[in-house]
């Protein structure tokens, strides 16, 4: 177990840090190793992905490499274990779906799972990369292709893996190749079509633009529980209609208004860009992007060390010590050391009616709590029925890979104390 004295954390955050960041932080909770690389299966574990359950129960779920490597190299299985009782105790692993380790086949292997529960049903999504093809080698006749699953009963059983690969590269038409950020979909608060509440992910897709073969994000939404997906404010759909050129995994969260940020991977920070509707209560398609920008080239926003990595961004409710008042908080993690190292959580509250530009939501961030002290990489998030946060992250076990480890945080922890 870890602990740390919160209040000589924040008198030496006045002494070592500016104003817009804080000291390392503490938590109380015992980390929990949840997939531990190279335990009795003798494989690495990569990729963290985690959602709650409307009943309140933690699914989590990794990679199991068998072929050490990213989908292309062979076989991976997709794992998960469950908590009943807000991450005090966890279930065996289950599998979700086994790779077949057949070079050439669509299921050779599963993995990068992103996951969201309904808040309204038992229903769980699942959607993954699968196939025999790296990313990066993925052509429109052989590409990186996409899975789904569903479990109707809050995690308990899985249905079969379908190929829902000629459906998204129909959506785009330009991309050779794509996958989903992995870790989160976003559930929406505001949109709601029929049964369900918006749904909101983003891809990373290659294209070819000006000779060039480059990286773009965009992200789609599905308004039936992931059946059918579009494209947010999509146009000519071939790299130059892109809210992020240059950006590489990529998360979706949604602003109190409804607008939709976009949150991409880069070196030393993050890409942000909004979109926003022209009015959301008539048309919930109907907007436009901003410009993206970098959050480590404007003043107070997120910078970090030489790394660029896969993290989470999450709006939460809060409320501000000092004041009592009610707050919403957007929490962003990532690695903040010189490489993936020192996973920790940066936040920034935002305005309950605010329309915020790219540029201004980038701009005042504070760095809070740093869950990591030693080499770590992706991370994710969910929000427990406790209140606690669930994080799932990469760290390194004793030099041999990384190992999926779960702590479940305070806000007050996340906040150094100013919020809880």
């Amino acid at each position: 177990m870890r602990t740390y004295n919160l209040l000589c954390c924040l008198l030496a955050a006045s002494f070592l840090f500016p104003s817009h960041s804080v000291a390392q932080g503490s938590y109380s909770a015992s980390p929990q190793r949840l997939f531990t690389t190279y335990d009795s299966y003798g494989v690495p574990y990569r990729i963290p992905a985690i959602t709650t359950t409307r009943k309140g129960h933690l699914i989590a779920v990794a990679d199991r490499r068998y072929c050490g490597f990213d989908i292309g190299f062979g076989q991976i299985d997709l794992v998960a274990r469950t908590s009943k009782d807000n991450g005090r105790t966890w279930s065996a692993d289950t599998v979700i779906q086994r790779g077949t380790g057949v070079k050439g086949a669509n299921d050779c292997g599963y993995g990068d799972a992103a996951l969201v529960a309904d808040r309204t049903s038992k229903r769980i999504l699942c959607m993954s990369v699968t196939g025999s093809t790296p990313y990066i080698n993925g052509t429109r006749a052989n590409p990186n292709r996409v899975a789904r699953w569903y479990s109707p009963d809050g995690g308990r059983s899985w249905t079969k893996a379908e190929d829902v690969t000629d459906a998204f590269y129909e959506m785009l038409p330009h991309t050779r190749t794509m996958f989903i950020g992995s870790g989160r979909i976003m559930q929406s608060r505001v949109v709601k079509k029929d049964k369900y509440f918006r749904l909101y992910c983003s891809v990373l897709t290659r294209t070819q633009m000006d000779e060039k073969d480059v990286a773009c994000n965009y992200v789609i939404y599905s308004d039936d529980f992931g059946q059918t997906w579009n494209v947010l404010g999509g146009t000519t759909l071939d790299g130059y209609d892109s809210p992020c050129i240059d950006g590489d995994e990529p998360k979706a969260e949604e602003l109190p208004n409804g607008d939709v940020v976009l949150s991409s991977r880069k070196w030393y920070g993050r890409f942000f860009n909004i979109y926003h509707f022209d009015n959301i209560a008539a048309n919930q398609e109907q907007g436009k992007w901003g410009k993206c920008v970098a959050s480590h080239e404007v003043p107070g926003g997120i910078k970090v060390g030489a790394n660029s990595c896969n993290g989470e961004i999450m709006l939460i409710d809060a409320t501000e010590v000092q004041t009592g008042k009610p707050a919403k908080l957007m929490l962003q993690s990532l690695p903040c050391g010189e490489g993936r190292t020192d996973v920790g959580i940066w936040f920034k509250e935002i305005l309950p009616n605010g329309i915020y530009s790219p540029r201004a939501f980038a701009h005042n961030w504070t760095r809070g709590l740093q869950v990591s002290h030693t080499t770590s990489a992706y991370s994710t998030m969910s929000v427990q029925r406790d209140g606690r946060i669930a994080f799932f992250y990469e760290e390194d076990s004793k030099d041999n890979g990384y190992s999926m480890v779960y702590v479940p945080l305070t806000v007050e922890e996340i906040t150094c104390g100013k919020y809880k």
